[in-house]
């Protein structure tokens, strides 16, 4: 042993401490010969360039003793430069002594950490363990000296540096992106909470992040906000930033800002949400009821200004700065957008307004609506009689426009209904009295047209509201927010006209009881209704379940995990799809919850009666081959082959992802990893790791590519097998993608037997990914435009394959996703056909699996709007969005499953 010291200490080459050295990102990593550790490459991969300092990353794992300093050193360059220095392995808490050591050697400044390095976002880097913990500076000759906490060292660095106590019961911790004060009598929700400020909140170089409260926690008294506050020098109140992070306790009908600006007596600043990403890009997100991440608002500072006495009013907090309502906005005044001749777009604190451009007289009372954490509001100005109709419109068309990820999560209200007492021009019955309830922002786009003309009646207060566009995204993910999935849902077929194989429909239950004087409602020209479910066909001596054998599983209930059968067939279109190694090994074994059952109501189960023409064009003839394969409604999957995410981590899924398809997810991972990074809501938050995002966004990527179509060919087929692991990850990590809200579009040929499905159906559920785009493609062939209002389908821009492979503004809807056929037009005569559908929300469905029968509004507007943007496309320039390796990712109908002639396939 003694000899292999010495070795190591004199820089010879032939013992186990033998260090190379190898550029990965923007560090120089330091590590044994043929042996780089996954800690360090990510730690090199995410650090942020130092523009004063080489950055060295010391790979100390159990390869590389903490004596081969000396090897280090003889590896390292002399220059002027100093070195920034960090390391990982089971030694990395010895990186201030090697920087001490490096510095006399090398003649160097080194900077290293004394104390636990935490990875923040963005790459930040923070050093806290004890008092005084932080980067330290070694100098040749010189004692070493306390250089900053964070790296990149922020402005306001000092203020932040230590815990200490505001109250007994009461702290200020320091976080790599500012301060948090909080409640500190549960230490485990806490803990949860950290982590994902640790991860997610920036460290902005000019501003200092300062949240207040611990969602789940005891609320926080402002008195210790006072003792943080006075602590503070003049610079440092000036780049405070505050969030309310968890329950305050306030003065009753106060918000947090103005009471805490009327305590400290001086303008302060908050946050309208809490800032996630990185520091010169993130965005502000607001905090729910429940601690969770809401939208994102438009407005993103408030200032407020302290009362001039106790007594007198408040002050309208200031919109200090804002995000633009749409990326092509022009801004004609500070906050305010052109948006037509007679229209503009304001951004207020609580959302967007739509008016006219000379001020309404109500302009400070709907500026002055506080923020909702649950939703956006976007309001339209009715204070004019001939122009409330005109502003409705636009606004209803800004909410088509508009960032999927707020627009599914608004609600639009005309100015008259959310500003106590005051009057639509004309309409005084639409006015909310003084004492009259604001109406509740809910989560769900809702709207209040306004009655323009004679055929509609005069609005009352519990009419208000009365159209409904789409639902909450946080609500209406499926199946990542609510994890249900459905059976399909079809009318009653007689035995002449019902397709072969299909099982025998089950009795409808009688309706419940109805009022006196509220009839029951009953479809105008459809036969009594009776309720079928779809699902794999039962042999012809075993009858089918009784309902009250199987009754329908309430959402959310809970379910025996089923375990996944590794000898389960493989569906054979999959295996010969999909290359190795994909086809050839073995699933993980995987559970899900049970899918739940959806049930159609009154009416819905009617075929779809033909409409009138949509928009004539020439198109090739309908297909017609006597050799087209057979279509048949997808089979409801059994849990351990539904992609559906189980109530558990995806480790076991991960981990297979990574061993099947090492070399792929190898070649793929890099690229990755640095897409994440330049992009906040990729990144990793809460209970869900670094490592975790990163596979699940490498499945997304591979399944762009040619391995998509094996997945959704085995997802249809029902079948158990390897697909069902791929496509988990996948699901996963399409959830953090940005989502998109309207017409959606692609072009195909239906055969005589998809019409037929569809012209007996008018719901339908689709278990593998469906492709649309959000604009037509001139390259795409077919006689038939498929068009499908969007509320959750994710886009995929970050993260599509490169080359022939690549689609463009491809708009994904996830598996187990529920869509509504609203109309058919066949093609005939040279004129195009038309199939127009729309997603259902995981609102319009019960705690029973049926779909809400109070939403036939929402099939009007979803038709009006994928008419208008037919219309919009038939003039727009001809664009190619699918590359010519995708062309077979669109063209099958959601729901349906096409088999070659002959092909059995097997189904559980």
């Amino acid at each position: 042993m003694a000899s292999v010291i010495r070795d190591l200490l004199s820089g010879r080459k032939d013992g186990p401490g033998d260090i190379v050295q190898h550029t990965v990102g923007n560090a120089l990593v330091l590590h044994a010969e043929e042996t780089i550790s996954a800690e360090a490459q990510s730690l090199a991969l995410s650090v942020v360039k130092d523009a004063d300092n080489d950055v060295v990353v010391l790979d100390l794992s159990d390869g590389v003793p903490i004596s081969s300093w000396e090897s280090m050193a003889g590896v390292l360059p002399r220059r002027r430069r100093g070195i920034r220095l960090m390391a990982c392995g089971p030694h990395a808490n010895t990186a201030a002594m090697a920087g001490q050591w490096l510095s006399e050697r090398l003649h160097r400044t080194v900077i290293a950490p004394d104390g636990d390095l935490v990875r923040g976002s963005a790459g930040g880097l923070f050093v806290h363990s004890i008092p005084g913990s932080g980067w330290v500076r070694f100098r040749p000759g010189r004692p070493p000296i306390w250089d900053a906490k964070r790296y990149p060292t922020p402005l306001w660095d000092r203020a932040a540096t230590d815990n200490r106590a505001s109250s007994s019961t009461g702290e200020i911790e320091p976080l790599p992106g500012g301060v948090w004060i909080r409640d500190v009598r549960e230490p485990d929700v806490v803990a949860e909470h950290r982590r994902r400020l640790i991860a997610d909140v920036p460290c902005h170089p000019e501003t200092m992040t300062v949240l207040l409260g611990c969602p789940g926690t005891a609320p926080l008294c402002l008195d210790d906000v006072v003792r943080f506050w006075r602590n503070l020098d003049e610079d440092s109140r000036a780049r405070t930033r505050f969030v309310q992070y968890g329950d305050l306790r306030l003065p009753k009908g106060e918000t947090f800002g103005q009471a805490l600006a009327d305590l400290l007596g001086t303008t302060i600043v908050c946050y309208t949400g809490v800032p996630v990403g990185a520091p010169r890009r993130f965005e502000v997100r607001t905090v729910r009821s429940d601690g969770a991440l809401g939208w994102p608002p438009f407005a993103l500072e408030l200032r407020y200004a302290p009362r001039a006495h106790p007594n007198s009013k408040a002050h309208r907090p200031v919109v200090l700065s804002h995000r633009p309502p749409l990326a092509e906005a022009e801004e004609v005044a500070p906050r305010v957008y052109w948006y037509a001749p007679d229209a503009v777009i304001e951004v207020i604190q609580s959302g967007l307004w739509v008016r006219s451009a000379e001020e309404p007289v109500n302009a400070e009372r709907v500026r002055g609506m506080p923020l909702d954490p649950e939703g956006s509001v976007l309001i339209y100005d009715d204070t004019i009689g001939e122009s409330a109709e005109r502003m409705w419109a636009l606004a209803e068309d800004l909410a088509a426009r508009i960032d999927p990820s707020v627009g599914a999560d608004s609600s639009l209200f005309s100015a008259s209904a959310l500003v106590p007492g005051q009057s639509a021009a004309g309409l005084a019955q639409a006015s909310l009295g003084e004492d009259s309830p604001r109406p509740t922002v809910t989560g769900q786009l809702s709207t209040s047209r306004p009655p323009a003309t004679e055929d509609l009646p005069a609005p009352t207060v519990d009419t208000i509201v009365i159209r409904p566009v789409v639902e909450s995204v946080a609500e209406a993910v499926p199946p990542v927010a609510t994890a249900t999935a459905a059976t399909v849902v079809h009318p009653d077929v007689t035995p002449e006209t019902r397709p072969a194989g299909e099982p025998a429909p089950l009795q409808a239950e009688a309706p419940a009881p109805q009022p006196a004087d509220k009839p029951t409602p009953q479809p105008a020209e459809a036969p009594a209704p009776q309720r079928a479910e779809e699902s794999a066909p039962q042999p012809a001596d075993e009858p089918a379940p009784r309902q009250a054998e199987a009754p329908a599983r309430p959402a959310g209930s809970p379910t025996p995990p089923p375990v996944l059968d590794p000898t389960a067939p493989v569906a054979e279109s999959f295996v010969k799809t999909v290359q190795d190694p994909i086809a050839t090994v073995e699933p993980v074994e995987t559970t899900v919850a049970e899918p739940t059952r959806l049930h159609a109501v009154a009416g819905d189960e009617a075929p779809v009666q033909e409409q009138r023409r949509i928009r004539p064009a020439t198109a090739s003839a309908p297909v017609t081959d006597t050799d087209a394969p057979d279509v048949r409604m997808q089979p409801v999957p059994p849990a351990s082959a539904s992609a559906l995410l189980p109530g558990r981590p995806l480790d076991e899924e991960r981990a297979w992802l990574r061993r099947t398809l090492s070399r792929e997810f190898d070649s793929m991972a890099s690229s990755v990893a640095r897409i994440i990074s330049e992009h906040p809501g990729l990144q990793a938050s809460g209970a869900v790791g670094r490592d975790d995002v990163l596979a699940d966004s490498v499945a997304v990527r591979l399944y762009l590519s040619r391995r998509g179509t094996g997945v959704d060919v085995g997802l249809r087929s029902g079948s158990n097998g390897p697909h069902v692991p791929f496509a988990r990850c996948a699901v996963s990590g399409l959830s953090r993608l940005p989502s998109y809200r309207g017409a959606t579009i692609y072009r195909t040929s239906p055969t005589e037997q998809e019409w037929q499905h569809y012209r007996t159906r008018r719901l339908v559920t689709n278990w593998a990914f469906v492709s649309t785009l959000t604009g037509p493609c001139e390259s795409q062939d077919g006689d038939t435009d498929v068009l499908v209002w969007s509320m959750t389908a994710r886009r995929t821009a970050l993260l599509e394959s490169d080359g022939a492979e690549r689609v463009e503004d491809r708009a994904l809807f996830l598996p187990g996703t529920h869509f509504k056929i609203l109309e058919l037009q066949e093609p005939s005569d040279g004129d195009r056909g038309a199939i127009l559908m729309r997603e259902i929300g995981a609102k319009e469905i019960d705690g029973d699996g049926r779909v809400d029968p109070d939403r036939a509004p929402l099939d009007d507007l979803a038709i009006v709007s994928l008419r208008r943007s037919l219309e919009r496309w038939s003039t727009a320039e001809p664009t190619r969005r699918v590359g010519a390796g995708s062309t077979g990712r669109f063209g099958l109908l959601p729901g349906l499953d096409r088999r070659a002639v002959g092909e059995k396939v097997s189904e559980r």
